[in-house]
């Protein structure tokens, strides 16, 4: 099967393809950042594809890989990384588990659930307790690391059922006490005014008078980082049935390869041009570039004051140094150990099988100057002009090209109408800088996202939604 990203968005698959498994919380469902479907048994199938990757040469017909999937029955499609998974605390699950590989597979959740191997042609039906709250990879952990790296992979999150006493909801059966202190801040503290995490809201209309979204409460996305060799991992699926690569040549080709500096990674082998065995695409939830940046299930998108929630997974086996702008960021908990003591920091390194998450609180961008300082949510400062410094108006009525003309191409033909500038968006994008590239030369195609500001929740005079932003 040939899996396009026309397909995917179309489907709502990718990053944005969600289980909630049995009675998980209700708010998940409702989020428009996951197309979630709701299911008492999961149904898996380990299967393969070809997957079209990003880039920006026309016609290139090389950006596809080929991939082992996980394909729920629940889903029109299989992809890379397999569905997030939510589930409640104390949820007993059932899993319906399909091999049509040629070699043994297994599905794994560390500290939770172990399938052990699965036959080729074999099905197991299993159950077990989501026992821990958190953010989990599952993955096939046999011949470790190649099929986990090889597509077999995704997001599992467990989820608490309330809180304890009278404190405000976290994503942890048990917080720290420094975690509880910041989530019973947000939303109640004057340095964290706006919404709590779980609290949910309705927003004023665009200003063009079209209705604005509606905040969901329990706001938070999904990073599953990874990395895609097309050469390699089309060697390991034309194996003979039964023959596996061994863990040591994988690696050995997949991190150790010689750099070739051209644009598509060639080099010459006797008298043949061909690609080398080093990663090619970077992605985030299985797309990159525009595809990852510019797509609100992975892309935060809140208004001032409703502070956000992102869980980090990292797939692949490359160590990534995720640098997020216009916000500092509170580490919450990494490998599912809750911190003593909260990090805020605008960069974090994600080693192989790591997860970590990450809360962006959602305060103003540090260079929008406040009366009281920065972030804080009180009057802004006034211009030369004795314009107001907040919201930037005049930046996000710019329009690309000027209002009143149209972009034309080399022939003269209009390509489209003016656009306007997108209203205060900010990129998080890896300092490991390799991983900012699509087969070493399409600068920006690989691992990025961001987060956008739709509006402002602690203006004086209530909140607003900033002008240009899209209805709905």
């Amino acid at each position: 099967m040939l899996i396009s990203r026309r397909q995917l968005l179309k489907s709502g698959l990718g990053a944005t393809a969600t289980l909630v498994v049995g009675s998980a919380i209700p708010a998940i469902l409702e989020n428009p950042a996951f197309a979630a479907v709701p299911v008492q048994t999961l149904n898996f199938r380990f299967t393969d594809a070809i997957k079209e990757m990003v880039t920006h040469e026309a016609g290139n017909n090389e950006a596809t890989c080929y991939f082992w999937c996980l394909k729920e029955d629940h889903l029109a499609f299989p992809d890379v990384p397999g569905p997030n998974i939510f589930a409640t605390y104390g949820e007993r699950i059932q899993i319906i588990l399909t091999n049509d590989l040629d070699e043994p597979h297994a599905f794994f959740i560390p500290g939770i659930f172990n399938s052990g191997p699965i036959a080729p042609g074999k099905t197991v039906v299993r159950s077990f307790v989501a026992i821990r709250t958190g953010t989990f990879l599952y993955y096939d952990n046999l011949n470790a690391p190649v099929n986990r790296v090889m597509g077999l992979h995704g997001a599992f999150i467990v989820m608490p059922r309330r809180p304890i006493g009278l404190n405000r909801m976290t994503p942890y059966l048990v917080p720290t006490p420094a975690v509880q202190r910041l989530f019973n801040d947000l939303g109640r503290a004057s340095w964290w005014p706006g919404l709590t995490w779980e609290q949910g809201a309705t927003n004023p209309p665009h200003d063009d008078g079209t209705p604005a979204a509606d905040t969901s409460p329990f706001r938070q996305w999904i990073w599953v980082l990874h990395q895609a060799s097309p050469k390699l991992f089309a060697e390991v699926g034309s194996l003979a049935p039964g023959q596996l690569m061994s863990p040591a040549a994988f690696m050995n080709k997949f991190l150790r390869d010689p750099f070739v500096a051209t644009s598509n990674d060639l080099r010459v082998v006797g008298t043949t041009t061909e690609f080398n065995y080093k990663p090619q695409f970077f992605t985030l939830g299985g797309q990159s570039g525009h595809f990852s940046h510019n797509d609100p299930a992975m892309c935060p998108n809140a208004y001032v004051g409703e502070p956000s929630l992102v869980r980090v997974l990292n797939a692949g086996l490359f160590t990534h140094s995720c640098h997020i702008h216009a916000n500092h960021v509170y580490v919450l908990c990494v490998n599912n150990q809750i911190r003593t003591n909260l990090w805020w920091v605008d960069t974090f390194t994600a080693h192989p099988m790591d997860t970590w998450d990450w809360l962006v609180p959602y305060m103003r961008p540090p260079d929008i100057p406040n009366v009281r300082g920065i972030g804080r949510a009180d009057e802004p400062m006034t211009t030369l002009a004795g314009g107001k410094t907040y919201p930037p108006i005049e930046e996000m009525n710019t329009f690309i090209p000027p209002l009143g003309t149209q972009a034309k191409d080399p022939s003269g033909n209009p390509v489209g109408l003016e656009m306007r500038m997108s209203p205060l968006c900010f990129p998080m994008h890896d300092h490991s800088e390799p991983t900012q590239v699509a087969q070493g030369g399409n600068y920006n195609c690989g691992l990025v996202s961001g987060i956008v500001f739709l509006g402002d929740r602690n203006r004086p005079g209530g909140p607003v939604t900033f002008p240009g932003m899209f209805p709905g």
